[in-house]
């Protein structure tokens, strides 16, 4: 991290002068509560009470507010039972300025780990700009309301940018979010100064452009430092006693809707029309000003959320990007976890609150994947005052973030597997592959599968039939079990550019025989026994019906011909969590299986495969509990897990698992658990069966007769002589000599 820019911290300058000196204590004898509203009636006497909202959240639900002690008895007697989170309002942020001040006269203290006034976050960007002058600029891109300068720094690796996709990622939109700028002007500092001995990073950057704007609100951020602390949005006079309009409500998606405020005094003050405040005027326009751009992110805090559009409508986007934004967005909440443990949920928009106007809902409009991230912390307390040694440790987990994004979006056309990686094939049968591809600048010249069969040592070329919607597919001819292919795609773009899928290296696939020996749809129940010894919940015990569908509970089967699955409990009752798993856990055993594989396989495994759901993310305490499956060989007296189940898809997962040790009296058990009081546990399972996998014949076996002799190698003579396409063993689409050798070769192996 940058040390040269460290002279303006050790000064006394004349912000700090200012924050320092003998300013009003605007939060004495002020608390932060949380109260519970109904009905808009009773969240706009609320509202009417309260000086400031604490958090972005305004709906109906639980609202936390900043009150003085006359106003807190006010909602007390309106029947109210506000929850005191912050007592002493005033004192925390005292005691937030003391931290702040001790830290910037520390000589050895790095630049990151205290937050900083807007001259100096401007500073240091400028500072990084100069440092690093083949990677980034600083411009200027507009001016606030006050008259202070909007900045963006843009950072990429050198040579020609003309075909690299752009990713934006802004913060401060609200002024009394600090995280926010602390943290984006982190992700600069890293950039760069990774770039030469990071691979990882140094290759996005040679093929992606990061802008970013630190502080989108550059006056109520400064008010913030000097007035006050928990000012949110910018410094409009609205010409009648009142300031400030809430920028991340004057965007042109909805504006004016539910989740914003025509008064200007209020904290969600839409202001007099979208795009009216030149801070989000600059951003649109910086944002237009770039063809190439294609995904943005607005930093907010605090919650800990990855939310994604929309914002003020439950109406689903489109697929495939609902689907494509559900995926990605847990893909980006496990690589924050993966860092320092901590979870950001990832959800629509509308499911934390309606709000309308926002940017992120606005840049996903105009044809940008848009997400809005909100910072640490996960709870109320300290909120916006997130101390200043967490910037680091909150910069970290979401570096890893917005390198995933810039990974996904780094290639002018994305090409991906949208059934997956094949990694199987099956005796005797055509495996289809298919490709989706994504243009985010440039356009498909055609694709090709590139196959090598495990008898020849080239590859040969596949054309791809473009299906439409920017799906390809293209079929490898069968082969016999026993066999074995490698392949890639490849294709060239409109301009000029070559495309690989995978990037590197070549997907293996074996040929295989598959059959199901058991089968439970639960249709009917075959057996299953409900509790055990050890259970203790009271609620969401295991049943087996038609499922009622919840938030957190499927409305489906995962049968294509079916309706039942055994769920916990099933019903939806009067709400989300009512008839969720409480108390503890819940066990179900299924009867016992035969999982043996007969004597006339040449080689074969067993394995177990079922569909579940798991749901754990929503409540007071959402991922806090956990679902363990495991697998018996002797009936039940001993287990071994399977998996621990803690992923939140709300959504069927189809998972299959070797058998170590099979038996002819195997059994699963499932044991739903809820070990924390405000956590909702929604479970299903369905379509449990056993599967053996392997080979009953030798490739070079043409009859099936389980011996390889001279019936077969006359049989191949036949499929030769007649250019039968059996015979193609190499599958370069001529018979020749090298198919004929090719057989020899497998026939000598039998």
């Amino acid at each position: 991290m940058r040390q040269a820019f460290l002279a303006s911290v050790f000064l006394v300058s004349p912000v700090f002068a200012q924050i320092n000196g003998d300013l009003a204590k605007p939060f004495h004898d002020h608390k932060v509560v949380r109260v519970t509203v109904e009905d808009q009636a009773q969240l706009d006497a609320v509202l009417k009470e309260a000086d400031q909202l604490w958090s972005h959240r305004v709906g109906i639900g639980p609202v936390e507010v900043i009150v003085d002690t006359q106003s807190f008895d006010a909602l007390r007697d309106m029947g109210f039972a506000p929850v005191t989170l912050v007592e002493d309002l005033q004192g925390m942020v005292d005691k937030e300025r003391a931290e702040i001040d001790g830290r910037s006269i520390l000589l050895d203290l790095e630049w990151f780990e205290n937050y900083h006034p807007y001259d100096e976050v401007i500073a240091y960007n400028n500072g990084l700009a100069a440092d690093f002058p083949d990677l980034a600029s600083v411009s200027v891109i507009g001016e606030s309301i006050q008259g202070r300068d909007i900045i963006a720094i843009e950072i990429t690796g050198p040579g020609d940018r003309s075909d690299r996709p752009t990713v934006f990622f802004n913060g401060g939109q609200h002024a009394r979010e600090w995280i926010g700028p602390a943290a984006t002007t982190y992700f600069a500092d890293r950039l760069l100064n990774l770039y030469a001995d990071d691979g990882r990073v140094r290759g996005l950057l040679d093929k992606v452009v990061v802008k970013i704007v630190p502080i989108v609100n550059p006056d109520g951020y400064s008010y913030s430092w000097t007035n006050n602390r928990f000012w949110r949005k910018n410094r409009r006079d609205n010409g009648n006693g009142t300031r400030g309009v809430d920028l991340n409500r004057n965007w042109d998606i909805n504006f004016g809707g539910q989740g914003a405020s025509n008064d200007p005094d209020s904290d969600i003050y839409h202001g007099p029309f979208a795009f009216s405040e030149p801070e989000t005027a600059a951003i649109r326009d910086y944002i237009f000003t770039d063809p190439n751009m294609v995904a943005h992110v607005d930093f907010h805090s605090f919650s800990q959320l990855i939310l994604y559009p929309w914002g003020y409508t439950e109406t689903l986007v489109p697929e495939p990007d609902y689907s494509f934004f559900v995926s990605f967005s847990q893909f980006l909440s496990d690589t924050i976890l993966s860092v320092h443990g901590e979870f950001y949920t990832p959800q629509r928009g509308i499911d934390l609150y309606p709000a309308s106007g926002i940017c992120s809902d606005w840049t996903y409009s105009v044809g940008l994947k848009g997400w809005t991230i909100e910072l640490r912390p996960n709870s109320s307390n300290p909120g916006f005052e997130l101390p200043p040694g967490e910037i680091i440790p909150t910069g970290e987990e979401n570096f890893e973030a917005i390198l995933a994004i810039m990974d996904r979006f780094k290639d002018p056309i994305r090409l991906s597997f949208p059934d997956g990686e094949i990694d199987t094939a099956f005796d005797l049968e055509a495996t289809t592959v298919r490709v989706q591809a994504e243009g985010l600048i440039d356009q498909i010249d055609g694709l090709s599968l590139e196959v090598r069969p495990d008898v020849s040592t080239g590859f040969v070329s596949i054309p791809m039939t473009d299906l439409g919607d920017g799906l390809y597919e293209a079929d490898v001819p069968a082969l016999s079990c026993g066999r074995s292919f490698e392949y890639y795609v490849a294709g060239l773009t409109t301009g000029g550019g070559d495309l690989r899928l995978p990037e590197d290296g070549d997907l293996d696939v074996g040929v295989i025989s598959e059959v199901v020996t058991h089968e439970d749809d639960a249709e009917t129940d075959l057996g299953w026994t409900v509790g055990d010894s050890g259970d203790t919940a009271t609620t969401g015990i295991w049943n087996r019906m038609n499922p009622q569908a919840t938030e957190a509970q499927p409305e489906d089967d995962n049968s294509p011909n079916g309706v039942n699955c055994w769920v916990t409990d099933g019903q939806a009752g009067g709400g989300l969590g009512d008839r969720d798993v409480d108390g503890g856990g819940t066990t179900l055993t299924s009867p016992a299986f035969d999982a043996t594989v007969t004597g006339d396989w040449l080689s074969a495994e067993s394995h177990i495969s079922y569909a579940r759901w798991y749901s754990n993310d929503r409540g007071a305490e959402p991922d806090s509990d956990h679902m363990p499956i495991h697998i018996s060989n002797d009936g039940g007296n001993t287990w071994v897990e399977l998996e621990d189940v803690t992923e939140n898809r709300n959504a069927w997962v189809t998972k299959s698992f070797a058998i170590a040790d099979p038996s002819d009296n195997m059994r699963l058990r499932i044991v739903a658990r809820d070990d924390s009081p405000g956590s909702i546990v929604e479970a299903a399972i369905d379509d449990i069966r056993v599967l053996i996998r392997g080979c009953q014949y030798h490739p070079s076996d043409l009859n099936r007769d389980g011996t390889t002799d001279a019936s077969d190698f006359f049989a191949f003579l036949d499929l030769f002589a007649a250019s039968d396409p059996g015979a193609d063993l190499d599958l370069n689409g001529t018979i020749d000599a090298g198919d004929f050798f090719a057989f020899l070769d497998l026939f000598a192996d039998a």
